[in-house]
């Protein structure tokens, strides 16, 4: 089975990092990535996966009528280019990797006759805007893919029922020995110049309004004017847009108002994610409405206890003060309080770390993810041989 995997950006983010780490895992299917040429295709490439590059299309949110009709016919146009492009290559399905590969590869199924699975990793748009992704998937799609409950509930009609599926992202596991934990945090506290007795947070993503790094810059605040040997590293950079880049400069005016020069650090992009938790006292996720948050799998998967947002699909990551710590969106002061708890209570924060890493191997591993994701395969091809025959004309998606 030869699967086309469809991202309409080059872009890496963690929707494309979960990508390719189910593709690279598959055991019943050859995945081709179909993607703009950049850091996803060199990233696929370095993987061994076969790679063809399309031109893509980001369309950009927004309320000006005219940049909204351009953005729509732009998303037509790749629609269009990318249903020809399939049809030149021998495809069994397609797997779109977003709600917006998935709506351009919609509007031509039958021009590239694929059958089609949406693999939707962000909470999608309610109202109008939403009955028409919803009635457009009833007509288009075989299956549908959510990472999270939230996500999967915002496709409500009862005709998309029987093709919704729950499947959370998946982690690969890896093994650090406590003499590794302890070079890493030795390491990597050296390169930051943070001591090593010091309590450092983490936040990861990308820098974004909707992830509130100004949070774990403001909890970090009260930690220190309580009193806590306290330091923050802000991992990750913006992806998409000014408004992002405006939302980081905030966040260094934030840094400068509260006098924590000295104990912010803003790493950028950063490919060591797992050495960055072996060297972390606690990562904090602090988003408004996040679809799941691969990194607190990440983390966890470390012993490294979290503190994240009782919102989007956190709550069916963490149990609150089982494996993690839960609180609300917005509340900086409960966000001190759980981390001062933890910074007090050692056992506490050990116990904690051990059961997260228990939940991860139990429940959010990599081969769980993709054994889910190949019985929707078998499902849809199972699907597609007992309609072969009885098609109009006798042809089947491979003509």
């Amino acid at each position: 089975m030869r699967v086309a995997f469809y991202n309409h950006t080059a872009v890496v983010s963690g929707a494309e990092i979960s990508m390719l780490l189910t593709a690279n895992h598959l055991t019943i299917a050859e995945p081709i990535l179909f993607s703009p040429e950049g850091e996803l295709t060199d990233r696929a490439r370095a993987l061994g996966m076969q790679v063809i590059p399309i031109q893509g299309y980001r369309a950009r949110k927004s309320r000006n009528p005219f940049l909204l009709a351009r953005d729509i016919f732009g998303m037509v146009a790749e629609g269009y280019r990318f249903a020809r492009t399939i049809r030149k290559h021998s495809i069994d399905l397609i797997h779109a990797n977003s709600l917006r590969a998935g709506m351009m590869a919609a509007l031509f199924g039958w021009l590239h006759r694929r059958p089609l699975i949406w693999h939707i990793r962000d909470i999608p748009p309610q109202g109008m805007m939403g009955a028409i992704i919803s009635r457009l998937a009833t007509r288009t799609v075989k299956a549908i893919i959510g990472i999270s409950m939230p996500v999967v509930q915002a496709f409500h009609l009862k005709s998309l029922s029987d093709r919704l599926h729950l499947v959370h992202n998946g982690v690969e596991l890896r093994y650090f020995s406590p003499q590794e934990k302890q070079h890493w945090r030795r390491e990597l506290r050296s390169e930051w110049d943070i001591p090593m007795e010091s309590k450092l947070n983490l936040i990861i993503g990308q820098i974004a309004p909707w992830k509130r790094q100004e949070d774990a810059i403001h909890a970090t605040h009260l930690l220190v004017q309580q009193g806590h040997d306290a330091y923050l590293c802000v991992v990750g950079e913006p992806k998409f847009g000014a408004a992002c880049n405006e939302y980081r400069d905030k966040l260094y005016s934030l840094v400068k108002k509260w006098e924590l020069e000295d104990r912010v650090r803003f790493l950028g992009h950063r490919n060591d994610v797992m050495e960055i938790c072996c060297a972390a006292d606690l990562l904090f996720l602090c988003s408004d409405q996040e679809p799941f948050g691969r990194v607190i799998i990440e983390a966890m998967s470390q012993s490294l206890p979290v503190i994240a947002t009782r919102a989007g699909g956190v709550p069916e990551i963490i149990t609150h003060v089982d494996d993690g710590m839960l609180y609300e969106v917005g509340d900086t002061n409960q966000l001190r309080e759980l981390a001062a708890m933890l910074y007090e209570d050692h056992i506490l924060m050990q116990s904690i770390g051990e059961r997260a890493e228990r939940r991860v191997h139990e429940a959010f591993s990599i081969q769980h993810t993709v054994s889910r994701v190949e019985q929707v395969y078998r499902t849809i091809m199972n699907q597609q041989a007992l309609e072969v025959p009885v098609r109009a004309g006798g042809q089947s998606y491979e003509q």
